[in-house]
């Protein structure tokens, strides 16, 4: 059957596209397409008139579940109702079977709790209380879809979900992250509860069964307010307070349409969507919640292989920055921080624990008069996370820290302990797959040597000129895009043999910062010496830690906005195209006075493989997406994002990891 979801950017939207598209062909419209789409739906965006016209018109079914909430106060309504006639005038009995229509369960403010204590889809709506705009809106908009659906002889269904619930929905993780704010409820209410894979569930039988020309509730169990606030209160860890049962009362007369079901002890009916879908859940209160995540810090072998066969899920975290700028995951975390300390170090190969971090292994390579061939600004990083991500800084001989690595030790979901020399066909799949744990790590080091770092300012129109190559004539090439002030800063680092009068000595050039702030600091620190030399280890790696970490990680995960930094990866062989669309782009992303935009090189010689990377940081999410986009739209799906930074939701993992497994040219 061929489906046309409209509105599958949504919490809601998002799991109809992966449950419809199981077992039928699904095209999914967007406002604006996420970073990630799944693979099994053909995406298209709501303002491409012509790939909106084609989708509608090739549908058999269209699901309207989309919801402008941009539009605001009187534009509200109107702007909804410009979205629903849009689809309709695009239906047509000749091809669309069932035309569905997402109401909502807010629909019943309309009736008088005390007449209809029990409501249900029979219910008359003409009520004349004081609605709000949402409510007014799902109103007349079912009247308008069953009217003009009549009119086409086209057949419809009207849904209204009662509470939709689960991961990242407002009234189940949202509610968890307000109690922890505020841990107050109401008490002597009915809520019914829905979750979104069985909400998604319930459409899916009906359509399938063939229901039509109904209005269904869909919603499953129904429990009351005071259990709801007292676990949402329990999962937050803090004491619940029950308002009042007069506090209620009182409340309940300024407590908007779209909330009516907490002002009034009322039930909504599921009778209906159980019979004729014939979906039964069995859910309990808890089941749509997501549980507790455990945090386990990993100190021995056992701790990991304990959390491994517990059979709950769990996601392994060493030393970095990922949750800067991801949000927290809701399943069991094992903590491999304390898991660490260096085990050997023999035939120039260092093996390590996986929570140990870079910093850590030149603490004992330098001494010994050993390093690391390639190595990122910032060493603060574990040695685990160098098989997962791609912890790179810049390189004609390395892609990233990942190449160094010749054999790994890791428990497999069994909690067994294996041990893998390197194998890039095995490793591009367990880096894929997940489900292991990497509990050592053995590097090839290399002896120290000196390398010097020349600071150049230059014109912003020298950028397309390292992009198509110029990057390859020194060791390590990194620049920093300031595209405000029409200029570049580009650090040309290359082996030495030795320092030369005036040469300066190794110091955090401070990259990143503003581009009035860079130069000031740069001219201070360089004092008109024109290099930066030093040991390998000290010039290419300057930052041995954060200043502030703590502050700064607060800062990013929980200002009001929230900063992120994304870093996207191109082949060298597309990096124009990418770059000429970013800079097309950049009037539009509203870059703040002084931002500058990090660009770094890496290679293989080995593959004859060149990529280039793109580091962001912005207060947009939105702003992150489109650089998604573009990546997509100049390489199609060969692009990558650093897995250490921020990740959209829907990225797929081939896009988190550079396959090795590769034919030599």
């Amino acid at each position: 059957m061929q489906i046309c979801l409209v509105g599958a950017g949504g919490g809601i939207g998002q799991q109809l596209a992966k449950t419809l598209a199981v077992r039928h062909k699904v095209a999914a419209v967007y406002r604006r397409p996420p970073a990630g789409v799944p693979k099994s739906v053909h995406a298209v965006q709501f303002d491409d008139k012509i790939g909106l016209t084609e989708a509608v018109g090739a549908a058999e079914v269209v699901v309207h579940a989309a919801l402008n909430t941009k539009a605001r106060g009187r534009q509200f309504i109107p702007a909804n109702q410009a979205t629903t006639e849009q689809l309709l005038a695009l239906i047509s009995p000749e091809r669309c079977k069932l035309f569905v229509y997402f109401s909502s369960q807010v629909v019943y403010a309309a009736l008088d709790p005390k007449e209809h204590p029990v409501q249900s889809e029979d219910a008359d709506l003409a009520g004349t209380k004081r609605l709000d705009a949402y409510t007014r809106l799902k109103l007349t908009e079912e009247a308008r879809v069953i009217a003009a659906c009549r009119d086409k002889g086209i057949n419809y269904l009207i849904v209204r979900p009662t509470m939709v619930m689960g991961p990242g929905m407002a009234w189940s993780s949202g509610i968890v992250d307000a109690m922890r704010m505020a841990p107050i409820g109401l008490k002597n209410r009915t809520i019914n509860l829905i979750h979104v894979a069985d909400l998604a569930g319930q459409l899916l039988a009906l359509i399938e069964r063939g229901v039509a020309n109904e209005v269904v509730n869909l919603g499953d169990l129904d429990v009351r307010s005071d259990d709801y606030f007292r676990h949402a209160a329990g999962l937050a860890q803090r004491p619940i307070l029950l308002a009042p049962d007069w506090l209620g009362k009182f409340g309940g007369r300024f407590i908007p349409s779209t909330l009516w079901f907490l002002g009034h002890d009322v039930q909504v009916s599921s009778d209906k969507v159980k019979a004729l879908s014939g979906v039964e859940t069995g859910r309990t209160l808890a089941d749509f919640f997501e549980p507790p995540a455990r945090v386990v810090d990993a100190r021995s072998l056992d701790d990991i292989r304990d959390t491994v066969r517990s059979g709950k899920p769990y996601h392994a975290i060493g030393r970095g920055y990922f949750l800067w700028f991801n949000d927290r995951k809701q399943t069991d975390q094992l903590v491999m921080e304390h898991y660490s300390g260096v085990i050997g170090l023999a035939d120039n190969a260092l093996t390590v624990k996986a929570g140990t971090t870079l910093r850590a292994m030149l603490g004992h390579l330098v001494p010994r008069g050993m390093t690391f061939a390639t190595l990122p600004e910032f060493v603060d990083i574990s040695a685990g996370a160098c098989f997962f991500a791609e912890v790179h800084g810049s390189s004609a001989e390395h892609i990233s820290m990942y190449d160094l690595i010749t054999s790994i030790r890791y428990v497999d979901e069994t909690g067994e302990e294996k041990v893998s020399l390197r194998d890039d066909a095995l490793w591009d799949r367990l880096r894929g797959e997940g489900g292991i744990v990497v509990t050592e790590v053995t590097f090839a080091c290399r002896p120290s040597r000196l390398l010097a770092n020349t600071i150049e300012w230059q014109k912003e129109s020298r950028l397309e000129d390292y992009v198509a190559g110029e990057y390859r004539v020194n060791f390590s090439t990194t620049v920093h895009w300031y595209p405000r002030s029409h200029e570049l800063m580009v650090y040309n680092v290359n082996p030495v043999d030795g320092p030369e009068p005036g040469d300066r000595r190794p110091f955090p050039p401070m990259r990143g910062s503003p581009h009035w702030i860079q130069k000031l600091l740069l001219n201070l620190r360089m004092r008109g010496r024109q290099r930066i030399v030093g040991s390998s280890e000290r010039v290419l790696a300057p930052w041995t830690g954060v200043p502030a970490k703590h502050f700064l990680g607060k800062f990013f995960r929980e200002t009001r906005r929230r900063v992120r930094n994304m870093e996207v990866c191109v082949p060298d062989t597309h990096a124009a195209d990418f770059i000429a669309k970013l800079r097309r782009h950049l009037p539009e992303m509203q870059l703040m006075p002084g931002q500058g935009i990090g660009v770094r090189f890496t290679r293989d010689p080995a593959s004859d493989r060149g990529f280039v990377w793109v580091e962001m940081t912005s207060r947009d999410a939105s702003q992150m997406h489109a650089m998604v986009e573009m990546a997509r739209a100049a390489c199609g799906e060969q692009f990558w994002l650093h897995r250490g930074k921020y990740v959209p939701n829907g990225i797929d993992v081939e896009h988190l990891y550079i396959p090795r497994h590769v034919s030599p040219k």
